[in-house]
């Protein structure tokens, strides 16, 4: 999510939009937002779970600062900036601010406790009515927003995430970084390898564990693929047991959080993301836009960014056989691979720019503030 702010942040002061940017005071963040150019900030400890004795301090801060400091227009991201933004609208006084709410994951996903999807939808429910509008990151969470939350259509856009794309391949320049990162990860690029990665968040939903799973299961057929894990999270030590007690240690690198983690995709033959629950993932579009053929499981936005078969496959949440599948397919038939590779990379070069997304964003704003209704934004094969 920081990188797709930082992108859409950027975009919009460029366009002329002056920023204000509440968040918590944390240096990852701030690099995001210098380099977006935002300056202007509230620092403010949204957090990502519920806290019943703080949230309401945060709440009230917000609410103070709101009433000071009028704007045109508030956009949250995520599900508790969403909930503390609308909240504070509503602090002792209604503040009469357009609210827009980006909704970047599944809103009941089918992980959480029946307890917690009963609240949560019983919240979204009630605060719907004070939202001027939504911003879907995927055709599902859109659907999911209309269909089981009960908000109107035309309350309610798909509109993807974007990318930075690059104006053009350096054929050299990744052949170099190609060479370079094998050989740091033991693989040399003579070797033979076929180079799997994934970034991430090591999280449940993110369905590391399955793709451990599946290189199990599919290194012993075929030995020379190869798995790079990038990311960190409450998952790590166990994914790097797991991986451990199934003799995968020649076979797996685990390298932690990188801030530029695309720069390494050159490196890789395929990407892999089994997630069970997703949004529309920024590891994807930038490994589509790297060339690469994407296995990735049906959930969420990879389902309608991967035509399968033609820019990358689709597997079923959860399978690591069908995923191991796939992955010996590829490594098998390199320039089946290849071809896939290059249609991704194309699909990402008319999907995925940022400069679309800051553009239809800003089609949101604009009827907003012209008080109208924002109109749904086209999706994936509409309009083309």
């Amino acid at each position: 999510m920081l990188t797709h702010l930082e992108l859409l942040l950027k975009g919009l002061g460029q366009a002329g939009y002056e920023l204000t940017a509440a968040c918590p005071v944390e240096e990852l963040v701030l690099q995001r937002l210098r380099a977006a150019g935002v300056f202007r900030i509230l620092p403010l400890d949204v957090g990502d779970a519920l806290r019943p004795w703080f949230d309401p301090l945060v709440i009230g801060k917000f609410a103070r600062f709101l009433q000071e400091h009028p704007f045109d227009i508030l956009h949250a991201h995520g599900a508790k900036a969403g909930l503390i933004t609308r909240l504070a609208l509503n602090w002792r006084s209604r503040l009469a601010y357009p609210v827009i709410v980006s909704c970047h994951n599944e809103i009941l996903p089918d992980s959480r406790h029946p307890r917690y999807r009963r609240a949560r939808w019983l919240v979204e429910k009630y605060l719907a009515r004070y939202t001027s509008h939504f911003i879907a990151v995927s055709p599902g969470i859109q659907d999911e927003l209309i269909r089981v939350i009960g908000c109107p259509p035309h309350k309610v856009s798909f509109i993807s995430n974007g990318i930075e794309l690059p104006e053009s391949h350096n054929r050299e320049g990744e052949a170099a970084v190609r060479s370079a990162y094998r050989a740091l990860w033991g693989w040399p690029a003579d070797s033979g390898s076929f180079v799997v990665g994934t970034a991430c968040r090591l999280t449940w939903e993110k369905g590391v564990d399955v793709l451990l799973q599946a290189a199990g299961l599919a290194v012993g057929r075929e030995p020379s693929l190869r798995f790079v894990i990038i990311g960190d999270g409450p998952m790590v030590d166990e994914l790097q047991q797991a991986a451990a007690s199934q003799g995968l240690g020649p076979f797996v690198s685990f390298l932690g959080y990188q801030e530029h983690a695309r720069t390494m995709f050159p490196a890789f033959d395929a990407f892999a993301l089994p997630s069970r629950s997703e949004g529309w993932p920024l590891s994807v579009m930038e490994a589509m836009a790297a060339g690469l053929p994407v296995v990735a499981a049906r959930a969420g936005g990879p389902a309608y960014m991967i035509d399968s078969g033609r820019n990358g496959i689709l597997v079923s949440p959860g399978d690591p056989q069908k995923l191991a599948e796939a992955l010996i397919l590829l490594a098998r038939d390199r320039e089946w691979a290849k071809e896939l590779g290059r249609a991704a990379a194309d699909y990402a070069r008319r999907h995925f720019s940022a400069e679309r997304m800051v553009s239809q964003v800003e089609m949101v704003y604009r009827r907003l503030l012209e008080g109208k209704q924002a109109v749904p934004v086209l999706g994936k094969g509409e309009g083309e």
